[in-house]
């Protein structure tokens, strides 16, 4: 079993408070795992497509751990967000995280962002964010009332999450980069007047928003 030795008790928290955030945004997702040298790329997908046609975007939030060393270099698992939990709720692992050995095979992992080239492309602010994810969450409230069928609700999230961002113009930022913000807690609560800008990157197809509490990648719009 392969055990991820993390570099600090404040990182490991982190690393649990993020699985659990991802958990609360999607209870049967997963986590992929990945090691570059002693440093941990942990990436969830709280939206992505389900099959040809789905037009809900690909929207990764990641965030990069250092590890005490470089021995699992190479390592690509996706894993429950369940099963981490349960490890996570070990307390005598200290800052040691086995990875669980079942692994998954989910469409968005066999996906890989680019590691290099990014280059600067435009910016939002944290309002437009905080704006953006509680607008979709009103109307998926009011058009998806309690009783509705799981195809309508699925249809009208995918509508409204695809949807590019008012504060976004130009840029093709879909709606659900400010849901994922929002629900992994990658931008400080501070609300729609937070005028803090982020920077949007872009490289090889995909677009990046570097946020306090980690990265929101996804594919650019052709």
């Amino acid at each position: 079993m392969s055990v991820l030795e993390i570099a600090d008790p404040l990182a490991m928290r982190d690393l649990s408070a993020f699985t659990s955030l991802a958990h609360r945004a999607d209870s049967d997702g997963v986590m992929r795992l990945q090691v570059f040298s002693d440093v941990l790329a942990a990436s969830v997908a709280p939206l992505f497509p389900h099959g040809i046609g789905d037009p809900t975007p690909l929207v990764l939030g990641m965030r990069m751990l250092r590890l005490r060393g470089s021995e699992l270099d190479g390592l690509d698992e996706a894993v429950p967000l369940s099963n981490l939990l349960d490890r996570f709720a070990r307390e005598e692992n200290g800052t040691s995280l086995p990875v669980p050995p079942n692994s998954v095979l989910v469409s968005w992992t066999g996906i890989a962002p680019p590691r290099t080239g990014w280059q600067m492309r435009d910016t939002i602010t944290v309002g437009d964010l905080h704006a953006a994810a509680a607008e979709g969450i009103e109307e998926i409230s009011a058009g998806a009332p309690q009783g509705s069928g799981g195809h309508a609700v699925k249809a009208l999230r995918s509508r409204v999450w695809s949807r590019e961002m008012k504060g976004a113009a130009g840029t093709g930022l879909p709606g659900g980069l400010a849901f994922a913000a929002a629900a992994l807690r990658f931008i400080p609560n501070a609300g729609r007047d937070d005028d803090r800008k982020l920077s949007v990157m872009e490289s090889s197809g995909w677009l990046r928003i570097a946020a306090p509490g980690g990265h929101l990648l996804t594919r650019a719009r052709v």
